[in-house]
């Protein structure tokens, strides 16, 4: 209850949702009616604690449901009628509901179990404004000031009821302006001066007052205009030489002042790209933490809020105070760019050698490259490589008749980031009696592709369709420079590898294209632990955290 004008519909609902925990009755049975009919959903009073019933008030106040939590409020009164939190709440909300005599009486009888209180009394008093009974407002507002002289509620509330009581006293005015000056409410302080000027001509303090609130706003003619006018008026006056003063200054200082403020904008501006392209970039080593969310979600949207802070600087906003809304805005461009910062630091590394590298990664089904060689592809993409994936069956014995295991492959690869991904029909379990077929579909597509690099399966492994991609590609990518032979899950222990590549940076990623195959999760080789466990094991073997294992047909650094 701090606004000192009758509530309206829209109002009351508003207070509701921010003010339910202070409400009030009068004692004894005055308004504690014990026979009242429960409210919808209240059980009856005697099987409720005294805390939960308050606790039923006060959601349904925040709900906006007044009178149930008014009925709440009068049953909680009947058990306990000394209860100043619950007579505090029902008052408000019975003044809220229009029923200002109620909510008086309430009050009065709150403020007789604390009379010292404060708050109750500048409450009290905003309720008589309302209900017109400015003298008796005035003299609480006073009492209110003679405890805490700068109570700021009393203090805007005391001026708005002489502003009532004497509307055309310049005086009575004079000081409403003022607290709407401290409270940097600048339309209504230029409406409230202006009303002085009218009432006061002769009176060149109005327009010293004027002309500071209109240099607030950036109104430098109509600041210049009542400076020169408050000097004609009276050529003595201090005020109205130092306005002058600080307006000449403003004006030498204003363009470096309005360039410092673009140059700002232009740096959230900037800062905004940059943050995408870092998290872009980054992501990998992001995304294992909340930081990749940080980073995606919320300093963009943080920088574009800056954006608008600086867009609106000076514009009243009832919803937020704009020094809040300006200091907010540094301290985004300042997190802004320490997470920048931090996102460098942190990047993952890349290997030059790789760059400009065209990649072929081949697969019998679905799941099967990002098992074998997932990490690498993101490595190799992150490095500036050309990365696509081959698959050749679409895995149909492997999962349900109603199952689509090459759409999850097509998922893997958009996840992976894969330049280009295709799913060839060859048969499931087939791929032995198709060899021919199969090493030409493989020399089509690193003709097609210019392929520098091909990744495929090990012919150490029990699965007759992984030996015969294997057998395929060694006919196939015999002119390719570089053809490595990843580790799957049905790899034998005859595979001997003799290339490692550290996938540390990538293994979250790894792990994430893997689970995409959801058809398989019942699989044992699925366990994002055991896919997990087998890259530490490769990774120990060489030094490194994590790390996939490859056997080289061909090599040309």
């Amino acid at each position: 209850m701090r606004c000192l004008s009758p509530p309206t519909l829209a109002l009351l609902a508003l207070s509701a949702a921010s003010a339910a925990a202070a409400m009030p009755v009068p004692r004894g049975v005055r308004y504690a009616r014990a026979d009242a009919p429960a409210a919808a959903g209240l059980p009856a009073s005697s099987k409720l604690t005294l805390t939960a019933l308050a606790g039923y008030a006060r959601a349904q106040a925040k709900v906006g449901h007044f009178e149930e939590a008014i009925d709440a409020y009068r049953r909680l009164l009947s058990r306990s009628p000394g209860n100043v939190d619950a007579l505090t709440h029902l008052a408000r909300l019975e003044s809220w509901t229009g029923q200002y005599d109620h909510a008086i009486v309430l009050y009065r009888d709150a403020l007789s179990l604390r009379p010292d209180d404060r708050e109750l009394k500048s409450d009290l008093a905003d309720v008589l404004i309302w209900s017109n009974r400015l003298d008796e407002a005035e003299r609480l507002y006073e009492q209110v000031l003679a405890q805490e002289e700068g109570h700021h509620e009393a203090l805007k509330g005391l001026v708005r009821a002489r502003s009532q009581l004497a509307p055309s006293d310049p005086a009575v005015l004079r000081e409403l302006a003022e607290t709407y000056q401290q409270q940097q409410d600048w339309s209504n302080a230029v409406e409230t001066w202006l009303k002085v000027t009218q009432l006061d001509p002769e009176y060149s303090g109005s327009h010293v007052a004027l002309g500071r609130t209109y240099l607030a706003l950036g109104k430098l003619s109509l600041a210049r205009e009542h400076a020169d006018l408050a000097r004609r008026m009276s050529p003595t006056n201090v005020a109205a030489k130092q306005l002058a003063g600080d307006l000449e200054r403003e004006s030498r200082i204003g363009p470096m002042r309005s360039a410092t403020e673009w140059a700002e904008i232009l740096a959230y501006l900037g800062l905004l790209p940059v943050m995408f392209l870092i998290a872009r970039r980054s992501r990998h080593s992001l995304r294992r933490r909340t930081a990749w969310a940080f980073v995606n979600y919320v300093v963009p949207a943080f920088v574009i809020f800056g954006v608008v802070a600086h867009m609106m600087r000076g514009a009243q906003l009832g919803w937020i105070d704009p020094r809040t809304f300006e200091a907010l805005s540094n301290v985004v461009l300042f997190l802004g760019l320490c997470l920048a910062f931090v996102a460098v630091l942190r990047s993952e590394p890349t290997v030059q050698e790789l760059a400009g590298q065209i990649v072929l990664a081949l697969g019998a089904h679905p799941d099967d490259i990002e098992l074998g060689c997932g990490g690498f592809l993101l490595k190799l993409k992150a490095s500036g490589a050309k990365a696509y994936g081959l698959t050749f069956t679409r895995g149909e014995v492997g999962t349900r008749p109603d199952a689509r295991r090459d759409l999850e492959g097509e998922k893997a690869a958009a996840f992976l980031g894969l330049d280009g991904y295709w799913v060839l029909g060859f048969p499931d379990t087939g791929l032995q009696e198709k060899i021919p077929a199969l090493k030409a579909a493989i020399e089509a597509k690193i003709k097609e592709l210019g392929a520098t690099v091909v990744l495929t399966h090990s012919d150490a492994d029990l699965r007759g369709d992984h030996r015969a991609i294997s057998v395929a590609t060694r006919e196939a990518a015999r002119g390719v420079p570089t053809v490595l032979c990843y580790e799957d899950v049905s790899t034998t222990d005859q595979f001997s590898p003799n290339f490692y590549v550290d996938i540390s940076q990538y293994m979250d990623d790894h792990l994430k294209a893997c689970a995409l195959h959801r058809t398989q999760d019942h699989r044992t080789y699925m366990d994002p632990e055991v896919i997990q466990g087998r890259a530490a094991h490769r990774g120990m073997q060489v030094g490194v955290r994590y790390a996939l294992a490859f056997r080289t047909l061909n090599m040309v650094r």
